[in-house]
């Protein structure tokens, strides 16, 4: 008969192969599955609801560079600014579903998006500061009028109606309020007369999206102002059925697969690398990310795809995940070296570029996008060329809080914490013909810089190890200790048999008649 410590031993071998068979085969088949149930956007389905209203709102704030020398600046002297902020607003996002493909792998809608100020968050800054910044829509007006040999006379007119039509201008600068230049607007346009007023009505049409009518019929610019509220951008993506990595990726934007922004190929009908849409809106990221991997976002805001890079492992809270971050390829590698120049537009005149049209490295023109001429930078012009850098003082860049990173979980590709961090800038310079540039140096100007971005709060984190993480770590105990345990029984009970079969048998005890 087999001694009973040979029987424990297979038995625990058993237990051990079986805890093998689960933590290595079984149970990542499972999570798999089960992730990708989670993660598929499908009517009705808990993720549909998370997609439609995001469990938390984004966290949204701007640093404005308040200018402290703005007569000397109109004299030549070089910019001095400020920081001042952050102004912190919760940016709640809510999705208008308008229809899914018939397959049922791809879905249409058009976002709304609401700013809230958090005044706990921003103090002791408020949204009544006062503030001296750079007059953009004055500045933009001037330059388009400028840079359009359609618009040339328009200059001329432009000079003797400043005051009409801009409010008295002393200055390229505006002195006014952090709601009003953010959100409500810096009205100018106000009761023009004759020649203003037609000028006014050009501004209108122009169909700038920071300019608006008000109800008195003058105008008003505005950063957000546009964004609050109901949007217009039509977007299709992904739901992840049938390709669970492909979840939230941008299929099309407005009915069209691509952008018709930036410069395209030589060839007829070739669509650039610039105007490309790949990747997601950065709400989530499609699941099961592995290190090393690289992953897309698109902003509408600078109309481009942005690459994030694997950087390192990181802990969240107890919850695992990667961080990724931008490299070079933003803003820094551009031009005809790189082979994207289509973002080289060279829609400015007598302005700090190179002299194939391309800016210096960290510098991006917008000019197509925004339909103004704003230069997109990373906050303080981390990494920007010392042409542009040079030209201001009061810069304090710093890669720990001006670069773009995301935290995101591994399994599931939910954002975990980071933020989208981008400074607008515009260029001020001599403008032939209008008397209020003509001692103006020309300098990159920075106005404001923003962080998009989440951060996982108490709530969320708790659900999401309930859900997650916990059954993760139970998964992983049963692994370890149906592995680690039979091989432990299976080894003792064999060095129990081994030790009983080399001990000298016991010698018959003799019974006495």
């Amino acid at each position: 008969m087999l001694h009973w410590s040979l029987i424990v031993s297979a038995l625990g071998v058993i237990v051990a192969v079986l805890g093998a068979y689960c933590g290595w085969s079984l149970f990542p088949i499972m999570i798999h599955k089960k992730v990708e149930q989670s993660v598929i956007i499908a009517d009705g389905s808990e993720q549909y609801k998370r997609f439609v209203n995001l469990p938390q709102p984004l966290i949204f704030k701007v640093y404005i560079f308040n200018v402290t020398n703005p007569d000397m600046i109109q004299n030549g002297a070089i910019p001095i600014v400020e920081e001042i902020g952050p102004y912190v607003y919760r940016q709640y996002r809510q999705k208008k579903v308008k229809h899914f493909s018939r397959d049922g792998s791809k879905i249409t809608y058009v976002q709304n998006v609401h700013f809230d100020f958090d005044e706990d968050a921003s103090a002791p800054y408020t949204q009544s500061d006062r503030i001296v910044a750079l007059n953009m829509h004055m500045n933009s007006v001037l330059q388009i009028s400028e840079n359009d040999p359609g618009l040339a006379l328009l200059l001329v007119h432009l000079n003797a109606n400043l005051k009409a039509v801009f409010n008295d201008p002393r200055s390229m600068f505006v002195h006014t309020s952090v709601r009003e230049y953010l959100f409500d607007g810096v009205r100018f346009c106000i009761n023009p007369q004759g020649i203003a007023k037609a000028i006014c009505n050009q501004i209108k049409e122009s169909g700038s999206k920071t300019i608006r009518e008000q109800s008195d019929g003058s105008l008003a610019f505005s950063f957000f102002g546009h964004k609050n509220g109901s949007g217009h951008e039509v977007y299709e993506v992904h739901t992840g059925k049938g390709d669970a990595t492909k979840v939230l990726e941008i299929q099309k934007l407005d009915d069209s697969h691509n952008l018709q922004v930036w410069l395209n190929g030589s060839t007829e009908g070739e669509t650039s690398v610039c105007n490309q849409i790949n990747g997601t809106d950065a709400s989530s990221y499609p699941p099961f990310r592995q290190r090393g991997d690289s992953m897309y976002i698109f902003s509408a805001d600078i109309c481009r795809s942005v690459q994030l890079f694997y950087q390192s492992d990181i802990q969240y809270q107890g919850i695992p995940g990667f961080r990724y971050s931008i490299g070079e390829n933003f803003i820094n590698d551009i031009g005809p070296e790189h082979d994207n120049e289509c973002f080289c537009v060279d829609k400015l005149a007598n302005v700090i570029k190179r002299k194939n049209g391309c800016l210096y490295a960290g510098a991006l023109d917008l000019t197509t996008c925004l339909d103004a001429p704003v230069i997109l930078t990373l906050p303080h012009m981390l990494g920007a060329s010392n042409e542009y850098r040079k030209m201001i003082r009061g810069l304090k860049p710093d890669a720990k809080k001006h670069q773009t990173f995301v935290d995101v979980q591994t399994l599931t590709g939910t954002p975990l914490q980071g933020g989208k961090r981008v400074q607008f800038n515009m260029f001020l310079k001599s403008i032939n013909r209008i008397s209020i540039t003509e001692n103006l140096t020309t300098v990159l100007m920075p106005a404001i810089w923003v962080e998009e971005g989440i951060q996982l709060n108490g709530e969320m984190v708790k659900f999401f190890k309930k859900k997650l993480i916990n059954t993760l770590k139970t998964l992983d105990i049963v692994h370890w200790a149906g592995l680690c345990g039979g091989m432990g029984v299976a080894v003792l009970s064999l060095l129990y048999y081994t030790y009983q079969r080399g001990r000298p048998a016991k010698a018959p005890v003799k019974q006495v008649a």
